[in-house]
């Protein structure tokens, strides 16, 4: 092909990528800037031992949505490959009444357990995991509902999702709290936000079906959805293993200061990452209705390196202004974290890269590097577990020190892995 043709379709791919995902970057970063307002003001109003408690409950809920999130993208990966809008919005349909099935046993079964699971994870009250439980059943047809809008890069339903999702869990949060319902009254909000999320990302012509009593029968690509699935859920698995450990070992093996103090690194460390998590929903039904698999990385490398700027220049604002933004994002008890913000900061920017080039092969059809990234996930939640018991005094800067450096080595890893083939097929040419 000639440059002079090569170059048009070249703005072309890059119109048809950057343009979608810088919509999508700033709607979630929108909702980004009202969850760290949503934490900065509980972490105040809280103290670091009920905040841990409140990140440990939140943390339960973006694990069991990150395990979740494996069948949105394998969703939006049938949608964007094969399905037609109608047969798709079917499909979605069907699973969503297949889903109670499983998730109204899970919803009774997580209230029965409640003592039990809030006094393994020393967490203080057990009616707020009850509460959150009841949100349960929703949570998958969330999922599907977003995996069908993220296939169809239908942005507005996308965009409407996340916006309700973060006003409704805020606003309802800061009210409950208020009226003296405590941390169950966040959960309560917590959980109402995930069926709003649902909700917003249908249209009006999907709600009329869920008033039936049975969906539609399922076809054999969707009965197949698991199999499709797989590699997404090893990637969510290692998603809550580098992201989520951290405040399990903080609750089991820190004190309640400390482990209020490692919820605060977390919350620095989740801003970056749910920051340019947008792109991997553009990213992945783009690269998904690729026919060629051996094509040049060019999209994902143009959203790495826009990762990559942002981050320099976020780490050129936060090196010299560390006290100040600890002080503004969770307030003057947290200010013993000045000299660590920036290692967790670029922790989260770090694994979105991975996390990026996972997705990108996996849409590709090319599975390992979902156990790479599991792989290195292990290595962290085994390294950081045996230094904290080996070396109890250690530090939180040497910690999260040590949990950056296993991140880097994964990220080179992925990249590496994808950089190779395209070095041999120019060479070949």
């Amino acid at each position: 092909m000639s440059r002079s043709i090569k170059l048009p379709l070249q703005m072309l791919r890059a119109n048809a990528l950057i343009g979608p995902a810088a919509a999508l970057f700033i709607s979630a970063n929108i909702a980004n800037a009202a969850n760290l307002v949503f934490n900065m003001v509980f972490a105040r109003i809280m103290g670091p031992a009920a905040f841990a408690d409140l990140t440990l409950l939140l943390t339960l809920k973006l694990g069991i949505l990150s395990f979740l999130g494996a069948l949105q993208f394998a969703f939006a990966e049938l949608t964007a490959k094969e399905g037609t809008v109608e047969h798709s919005r079917d499909r979605a349909h069907a699973l969503s009444w297949l889903s109670l099935r499983f998730s109204i046993p899970a919803m009774f079964i997580v209230i029965a357990l409640s003592n039990y699971i809030s006094g393994s994870l020393n967490f203080s009250s057990p009616t707020a995991l009850c509460v959150l439980a009841l949100a349960v059943p929703f949570f998958l047809p969330m999922v599907i509902y977003r995996g069908l809008t993220q296939g169809l890069i239908d942005l507005p339903k996308i965009i409407l999702s996340i916006q309700a999702e973060w006003i409704i869990r805020l606003l309802g949060s800061l009210i409950l709290w208020r009226l003296g319902f405590g941390l169950a009254g966040i959960a309560a909000a917590v959980g109402i936000s995930i069926i709003a999320g649902f909700l917003f990302s249908m249209r009006k012509d999907d709600v009329k079906p869920l008033r039936l009593r049975k969906g539609p029968a399922l076809d054999p690509q969707t009965k197949a959805l698991g199999v499709v699935a797989l590699p997404y859920l090893i990637l969510q698995i290692a998603q809550v293993l580098v992201l989520d450990s951290d405040i399990l070992i903080a609750k089991a093996s820190f004190s309640p200061e400390t482990a209020g103090l490692v919820a605060g690194l977390l919350l620095i460390q989740r801003v970056f990452f749910f920051a340019f998590l947008s792109c991997s929903t553009i990213l992945q039904p783009l690269v998904a209705k690729q026919k060629d698999v051996q094509k040049s990385p060019q999209e994902l490398l143009m959203l790495l390196g826009a990762i990559a700027v942002v981050t320099v220049g976020s780490m050129i604002i936060i090196l010299p202004n560390a006290d100040l933004i600890v002080r503004i994002m969770l307030g003057d008890e947290y200010l013993a974290l000045s000299s660590i913000v920036w290692i967790s900061a670029l922790t989260g920017a770090v694994f979105i890269g991975s996390h990026l080039c996972a997705i990108y092969q996996i849409a590709k059809g090319k599975s390992f590097a979902a156990l790479v990234v599991l792989f290195f996930g292990a290595i962290q939640l085994i390294s950081l577990s045996a230094v904290n018991h080996f070396f109890p005094d250690i530090g939180l800067q040497t910690y999260f020190s040590l949990k950056l450096l296993i991140q880097i080595s994964c990220a080179a890893t992925l990249i590496g892995i994808i950089l190779m083939p395209s070095k041999k097929e120019k060479l070949a040419s």
